[in-house]
């Protein structure tokens, strides 16, 4: 499916928007798990002949965006999950995310991401899986 027929299907949603002078939308068809991802402006061309004003200008749906990355395994604060591996944390144990956290070496790289959850323990984000 091209981007010109996303403009009067209303099953898309717009779900990530990045770019500078050219910008990248990405749409999520929330019932078929479909994903497109198109130029929607190239600020490169004077005469627009690349840009898409009805795409470009529709906003963000962020109950889309979250279905959209729990598809990807993306674990999001408010999510519940349960942990599956690790030693510090029992594994099987199951809560809330209330805060994701980098840890960040000396140089500002980030080494790992952690999750703090509602019962109180804190793991690595890659001992979980969503629930």
């Amino acid at each position: 499916m091209k981007l010109e027929n996303i403009i009067g299907n209303n099953d898309f949603k717009k779900v990530n928007e990045q770019g500078g002078t050219f910008i990248v939308a990405t749409f999520f068809n929330v019932k078929t798990k479909e994903v497109i991802s198109g130029c929607v402006r190239d600020y490169d061309y004077q005469d627009c002949r690349h840009d898409i004003d009805e795409l470009y200008n529709m906003p963000i749906d962020f109950e889309a965006k979250k279905e959209y990355l729990h598809m990807l395994g993306i674990i999001q604060v408010g999510d519940k999950i349960q942990v599956f591996k690790g030693r510090k944390v029992p594994v099987g144990t199951i809560g809330k995310v209330v805060n994701i956290r980098k840890i960040k070496d000396f140089y500002k790289r980030t080494v790992a991401t952690y999750v703090d959850l509602d019962n109180k323990y804190s793991t690595n984000i890659d001992n979980c899986k969503l629930i």
